[in-house]
């Protein structure tokens, strides 16, 4: 006899459709109106940067894993265009909600469906090409494979949650912290071999990465760590941590989904894990916003938990569950007016301060024409080069210098096919040394033409001892690498190294010159230098070499220098 429950309908006066019929006409509708979306809505700023690293497959990138630019340079072989772009990311969201009702099997459809809908970044979210995406599916296989390691650790399992794992951080980061919060939920793991062969097998498929990484001297590291770029304190960044995962739970229900899953009682090793994982990224993050500006999407894994924990709270009280259903048809109005609002530029909506979804085409075109031309390097935005790149479909370089970071743009053989040449340089709208300006209806700029261009920020700098700063005097040996081919680049006695100093205050940097100067044949360099006088105790610092023009670009990672001498 089956022990198959029998099949069950949704009625109305003038229909009746089945779970499984239901569960089509979902999946169907969702995926068809994403794709129609992620066609019909120009690229975000970081997805045109992602897109640019598409065209340069690696085993990793200064700022994120391989795993999002491989997809999407597999939708552009494909598709051209945005939906290019984008299609591999409205796949993945698409099987994730799949996968993740076969993780939960909700008897009651109608509560699932309605959460799942009621969560602004499934619906929103599941059409950008971004690492979030691949992170978010990959999390939901990570438990359904995890489910099964718990019950059976054999040789399948074990690879199958190793290769998991894997592609949880070749997705983003992120992942580590999936599995971090995973053991520490179930402290048994780590007394079963079969554990310590996964974190083997495990690191093994992530060697190629890890390769790439000390080959171009941990740029992630230097990066996620130390370098990236955040204004002192202020309480907007705790406040605005906890109303962005008000809002990515949920427009209106947010709070009610946050709440259930917080109030579900554990039973399972699953629910156990599913709850030490919430808790542990809002407080590892509710952490994190005393010391940095916290983006709402890092924490994305936690959807998982969320909706799991929440429904299973809810099927059990229909009257909180009421209020789900109560508010779906106005959280389905908000984003119908927000997709609405992406794919159209409605002019009397201005009420987003950085507009990144509209008017790029134009914005291109008006910067292709005023380069009448000329070869187009953006300086400080690696967003602005990979957009104007991506809608113009002409190549574009982003010169990073002192004021701002590193990007892709350090590591991709670009920067030497410029050198020589006459440029049309576009910067910020108050950019000094620049002595053109450019209006456009999304941003204006600031431009200038230069006639024979040099640059050098692919030449990278290390320290190789300590930086301690005593009377004002500083002594070291860098180390200096070069691309293969710098004998085909060219120096001149202008080519200086250069110290920029950064206080810990975040105020302005102070830009020291030096009278080294980088030849493309020296490999190590002692300097001795007289620095101004300082205030604080410790600074970071970078070094930077001078170039065709005001600002010289970032050569090196932050290093701290300790000043033993504060003038306070």
């Amino acid at each position: 006899m089956s022990t198959q429950p029998p099949e069950t309908f949704i009625k109305s006066e003038h229909f009746i459709l089945s779970n499984r019929n239901f569960r089509i006409l979902f999946y169907s509708s969702l995926f068809i109106i994403n794709l129609f979306q992620a066609w019909r809505t120009e690229l975000f700023d970081d997805e045109a940067y992602y897109w640019v690293c598409s065209r340069f497959l690696d085993w990793g990138y200064f700022d994120h894993p391989p795993m999002i630019a491989l997809l999407i340079r597999i939708g552009s072989f494909i598709f051209p265009s945005e939906l290019g772009v984008r299609i591999s990311s409205v796949i993945l969201s698409t099987i994730s909600i799949y996968l993740l009702e076969k993780l939960i099997k909700p008897e009651n459809q109608k509560l699932f469906y309605s959460i799942i809908l009621s969560i602004l970044m499934l619906q929103l979210g599941g059409i950008v090409a971004v690492p979030d995406i691949p992170l978010f599916f990959f999390t939901v296989l990570f438990f359904i494979v995890y489910k099964k390691f718990i019950e059976d650790a054999g040789i399948i399992q074990i690879l199958s949650i190793s290769v998991v794992i894997a592609l949880l951080i070749y997705s983003k980061y992120h992942g580590v912290l999936v599995v971090l919060f995973t053991l520490l939920s179930n402290h048994k793991l780590l007394t079963k071999p079969a554990t310590y062969i996964v974190i083997l097998f495990s690191f093994l498929l992530l060697i190629p990465h890890f390769l790439w990484q000390i080959e171009h001297d941990y740029p992630s590291i230097q990066y996620q760590l130390f370098e990236r770029v955040s204004p002192p304190y202020r309480l907007s960044f705790t406040s605005d941590f906890i109303l962005g995962q008000l809002l990515m739970a949920g427009p209106l229900i947010g709070w009610l989904i946050i709440w259930a899953a917080f109030k579900y009682k554990t039973v399972t090793t699953i629910d156990k894990t599913m709850l030490y994982m919430l808790v542990g990224f809002y407080v590892l993050f509710f952490i994190s916003s005393f010391f940095t500006r916290t983006e709402v999407n890092w924490t994305i894994p936690i959807i998982v938990p969320l909706v799991y924990l929440a429904y299973n709270y809810l099927k059990n009280d229909p009257k909180k569950s009421e209020w789900i259903y109560r508010l779906l048809p106005f959280t389905l109005i908000i984003l119908i007016a927000l997709r609405v609002f992406m794919m159209m530029d409605i002019s009397i909506v201005k009420f987003i301060p950085k507009d990144e979804f509209h008017q790029n085409k134009s914005w291109a075109a008006e910067i292709k024409k005023e380069a009448g031309g000329l070869p187009v390097i953006f300086t400080n935005s690696y967003q602005r080069a990979s957009k104007y790149w991506f809608y113009s479909g002409d190549t574009a370089f982003s010169l990073n210098t002192y004021k701002y970071r590193r990007s892709g743009y350090n590591f991709w053989p670009l920067e030497k096919q410029l050198q020589k040449k006459t440029v049309f340089l576009v910067g910020s709208e108050h950019a000094e040394f620049m002595n053109s300006f450019i209006s456009t209806p999304r941003l204006n700029h600031a431009s200038t033409k230069i006639d024979s261009f040099h640059s050098y920020s692919q030449i990278s700098i290390s320290n190789s001892s300590e930086l301690v700063l005593k009377s004002n005097s500083l002594k070291c040996s860098l180390k200096i690498s070069y691309p293969s081919d710098i004998s085909k680049w060219t120096f001149s006695e202008d080519t200086k190294l250069m110290m920029i100093i950064y206080p810990t205050d975040k105020s302005k940097p102070i830009l020291v010159n030096t009278p080294y100067i980088v030849d493309g044949s020296r490999n190590e360099i002692i300097i001795d230098l007289k620095l101004p006088v300082l205030t604080y105790a410790e600074y970071i610092i970078r070094w930077g070499i001078s170039n065709s023009f005001a600002e010289p670009t970032i050569n090196s990672r932050a290093y701290k220098l300790q000043n033993l001498n504060p003038s306070r």
